[in-house]
C-alpha cells in the first residue's frame, strides 16, 4: 500500500538531524503519512503551560499595549490559577463549559489558560457576534459561565447580554436565573467599570489557586479542552471541540517549525483570539515556547499592527494573507522599515505566491512560511519546514505535519494519483472529538476509521508537499468547463496596480456561470477588461479569463480576516456593486 523513502527535500536544506525522518507515502498514489520527528506527549495543556512558567517565570509573556499590561509567566500562572479555581469554587465541574467572549485582551489569554488548569472546556466565540449568534452559542454549549470584555466604540458586550438577560440588570452577581439560558450561572466581567448581575474578572484574580492541582489531576490527554466554532456561513456555526492531546502536540510541532523553539521571541499579535489561527497557532503555540505575547490592539487595525510590530522589535508575526495585504500596502510607501524579523506566518485562507514573495521583500523578513489547516483539525496540517526556500513556501501550502495522514480522493473516495486533484482527507492525533452536541454533523464529517473530510481542493506529492487547488464549494462551472478561482487570483494579484483580488462566479444565461474579478487596486490606480485580458493572455486558457470586472475598496471579510466570496456574488448579483 505504501512505501518508505528518505524525503530529501527536508534533509537538503537542514543543517542539524531534528527534521530528518522517514515518510511514509502510496506507491503512486496520493498518500502521506509523518510518523513525526519526535513521539506525541500526553500531557495536558495546564501541564505544559506549567513546564513553560517553571522554565521562565521571570520573562514577560503578556505585552498588552491598548491595555498598559505587562504579565511575567509566574504572574500568567498565579492569576490563571486563580481564576480556575474560583470558577470550580462556583460551582463549574470538569468537562463544564466556560464561554469567552471578548476582543483582545490579556484577560482573554488568562481565561484560556485557566479554563485548561481547572479541567474546564473553554468556548471561543467571535466578538462580532451579534444577540442571535451569542444567543446560540450559548445554548448550543450549554456555557456554565461566561468572561466578556470592556465596551469598545462599536461593541458593547453587556448590553447585547442584557437584552437577551434582562435579569442582568436588577440582580447582584451571580444572583439572577435565566429561563433562557438556565445552564448559566455567572458572567465575568473583564472591563473596568462595575455592571450589575456580573461578577468583577480582577475580583477573581486574588485567591490562592491551592486546589488547582486537585482540578488538573482530574483531567486526561483525551479530554476535551477547546471549542472554536466554524464560520458558519452555510448555517449555523458548528462547535468543533479539540482534545488537549491534540491542542498540546499541534502548539508544540506548529511552533517548533515556526523557529519558536530557538531562543526568546516576541510575538506581534494581529489576528483575533477566538480564531484558531489566534488561540492554537499564535497564542498557545507561542506559550507552549516561551515567547513573549505582544497583543497590538483590542480588534484589527492595520496601523496599531505596524506600529506594534516595530516599536516592540518583534521576531514573529502572524496573520491572513488579507491583514498581509493591508501591512503591504502601507508598508511600500515608508522609507525606512526598521524590521527585525525573523518568521512571518501566513494562513487562514490561500495565498498568493506573488503575496509570499512581497512579504519577504517589504517585511524585511529572514523566513516567510505558510501553513493549511482548518479548525476541525485543531490547527494544522501542513506547514513550511525551517530552510524552505521562498519558492517553496510561495508555490506550497508546505510540508506535511508531524504525526499527520493525508490522502488525496475522487468523487468516489478512491485514492487519485500524486499530482491530480481531488479533496483532500486527514486522519491523526489532531483531529477534533467532534462537533459538540451534534452527532449527525460529526458523522458527516468523519469517517469510522477517523478520517476527517476537509472540503478542500488539493494536491499533494511524494516529497510530502500540500497544493491548494480551491475550495470544492468555490468551483465555477462556465460552460462545463470546472474552473479554479485561485489560479486566476494568483495571476491577477501579480499585475501592478492590483493590490488584492477575487474572482467569483454569476449567472449567465448561456454559460451558467460567467467569471467576475473583484479588484482591489492600488490608489491611485485604474484597471480596465482589457488590462485584466493582457496580463492574462499567455498565462491561461482564455475560457479562464474574467469577462467581468468590479473594483472595490474593502472585501466584506469575517472576524478573522477570511473574505466572504457569497458576499460578493450578493453584492454583485444585487447590483450594489
Amino acid at each position: 500500500m505504501w512505501k518508505t523513502v528518505i524525503k530529501s527535500t527536508t534533509l537538503r536544506c537542514i543543517a542539524n538531524k531534528r527534521w530528518s525522518h522517514q515518510l511514509k507515502v502510496g506507491a503512486g498514489q496520493s498518500y502521506l503519512h509523518n510518523p513525526g520527528s519526535e513521539p506525541l506527549v500526553y500531557d495536558t495543556l495546564g501541564e505544559v503551560i506549567e513546564q513553560t512558567v517553571n522554565k521562565y517565570p521571570d520573562r514577560v509573556a503578556i505585552r498588552s499595549l491598548h491595555e498598559d499590561i505587562t504579565i511575567t509567566y509566574a504572574e500568567l500562572l498565579k492569576q490563571a490559577d486563580s481564576l480556575g479555581c474560583a470558577l470550580r469554587a462556583q460551582g463549574l465541574q470538569k468537562g463544564d463549559t466556560v464561554g469567552v467572549w471578548s476582543h483582545n485582551s490579556a484577560a482573554w489569554i488568562v481565561a484560556v489558560v485557566a479554563a485548561a488548569r481547572a479541567g474546564l472546556i473553554s468556548v471561543l466565540i467571535n466578538p462580532a457576534y451579534e444577540k442571535k449568534e451569542l444567543s446560540f452559542c450559548i445554548k448550543k454549549a450549554g456555557m456554565k459561565s461566561l468572561l466578556i470584555g470592556d465596551a469598545l466604540p462599536r461593541r458593547n458586550y453587556y448590553e447585547a447580554l442584557s437584552q437577551l438577560i434582562p435579569e442582568l440588570e436588577n440582580s447582584g452577581p451571580g444572583s439572577w436565573k435565566s429561563s433562557e439560558f438556565p445552564t448559566l450561572n455567572s458572567i465575568i466581567n473583564a472591563g473596568k467599570g462595575k455592571l450589575a448581575g456580573t461578577i468583577q474578572y480582577d475580583s477573581l484574580l486574588t485567591g490562592s489557586g491551592s486546589q488547582i492541582s486537585q482540578y488538573g489531576g482530574e483531567v486526561k490527554s483525551s479530554d476535551g479542552s477547546i471549542i472554536h466554532f466554524t464560520s458558519g456561513t452555510t448555517g449555523d456555526p458548528k462547535a468543533a471541540l479539540d482534545s488537549h492531546l491534540g491542542v498540546v502536540n499541534n502548539t508544540y510541532f506548529v511552533g517548533k517549525r515556526n523557529l519558536l523553539d530557538e531562543g526568546h521571541h516576541s510575538i506581534c499579535v494581529q489576528v483575533p483570539l477566538f480564531h484558531a489561527l489566534g488561540s492554537i497557532v499564535t497564542i498557545l503555540g507561542g506559550l507552549r515556547h516561551g515567547s513573549s505575547l505582544v497583543l497590538a490592539g483590542p480588534i484589527y487595525n492595520v496601523d496599531d499592527n505596524i506600529k506594534a510590530l516595530f516599536a516592540e522589535k518583534c521576531s514573529v508575526i502572524m496573520g491572513t494573507p488579507t491583514m498581509y495585504v493591508d501591512m503591504l500596502a502601507k508598508i511600500r510607501t515608508m522609507s525606512d522599515v526598521p524590521s527585525t524579523l525573523k518568521v512571518a506566518l501566513a494562513a487562514g485562507a490561500p495565498c498568493s505566491p506573488q503575496l509570499i514573495r512581497d512579504m519577504q521583500k517589504y517585511l524585511k523578513t529572514e523566513t516567510v512560511k505558510g501553513l493549511y489547516g482548518m479548525t476541525e483539525t485543531t490547527a494544522c496540517v501542513f506547514q513550511s519546514i525551517p530552510g524552505d526556500s521562498i519558492d517553496v513556501v510561495a508555490e506550497t501550502v508546505g510540508y506535511i505535519q508531524d504525526h499527520v495522514e493525508a490522502k488525496v480522493v475522487d468523487e468516489k473516495g478512491d485514492t487519485v494519483p500524486f499530482g491530480s486533484p481531488g479533496e483532500l482527507v486527514v486522519r491523526g492525533y489532531n483531529i477534533m472529538i467532534g462537533y459538540w452536541d451534534d452527532p449527525v454533523k460529526t458523522r458527516q464529517a468523519l469517517s469510522e476509521d477517523g478520517w476527517l473530510n476537509t472540503g478542500d481542493k488539493f494536491t499533494i506529492s511524494e516529497d510530502g508537499y500540500g497544493r491548494i487547488v480551491g475550495r470544492l464549494k468555490d468551483i465555477i462551472v462556465r460552460g462545463g468547463e470546472n474552473i479554479a478561482p485561485k489560479e486566476i487570483e494568483d495571476l491577477l494579484i501579480t499585475h501592478p496596480d492590483i493590490d488584492d483580488c477575487q474572482v467569483i462566479g454569476i449567472p449567465d444565461e448561456r454559460l451558467g456561470e460567467e467569471l467576475c474579478a473583484v479588484l482591489r487596486v492600488r490608489e491611485g490606480a485604474s484597471v480596465t477588461v482589457d488590462d485584466v485580458r493582457r496580463h492574462c493572455d499567455g498565462h491561461i486558457a482564455r475560457f479562464k479569463i474574467p469577462r467581468v470586472l468590479k473594483t472595490i475598496e474593502e472585501f466584506p471579510k469575517t472576524a478573522s480576516g477570511k473574505i466572504q466570496k457569497y458576499r460578493l456574488k450578493e453584492m454583485v448579483e444585487t447590483g450594489k456593486l
